[in-house]
């Protein structure tokens, strides 16, 4: 996994552009893609207990789609985050065992 070089600025596949527009700069503090995922995931938990507790009888389909939408970017988009904190961390690791 250490050899895996990763682009400084990688797109965030989101479905909707033929090209990315939105990428990850891989090169910020780990601290900070941390805390741009974790904001990501706290929204939709966040979402989820809203929804816990509704009555959702009265739901209309065109409202679910939204909320599923969302939902469904956020969580990609937080992954994407967490996928290249991962990578960074694992190739850190590796550094430290190469030098013991």
């Amino acid at each position: 996994m250490s050899e895996q070089v990763i682009p400084r600025y990688l797109p965030i596949d989101t479905y909707d552009a033929e090209s990315p527009v939105l990428f990850i700069n891989t090169q910020k503090e780990l601290s900070d893609m941390a805390a741009c995922a974790m904001h990501r995931f706290v929204v939709v938990r966040d979402l989820a207990d809203t929804f816990s507790s509704l009555d959702l009888k009265g739901i209309s389909d065109c409202d679910l789609t939204r909320i599923t939408s969302a939902v469904h970017l956020l969580m990609r988009e937080g992954c994407a985050i967490l996928n290249v904190i991962q990578t960074r961390a694992l190739q850190r690791e590796e550094g430290y065992k190469k030098a013991l």
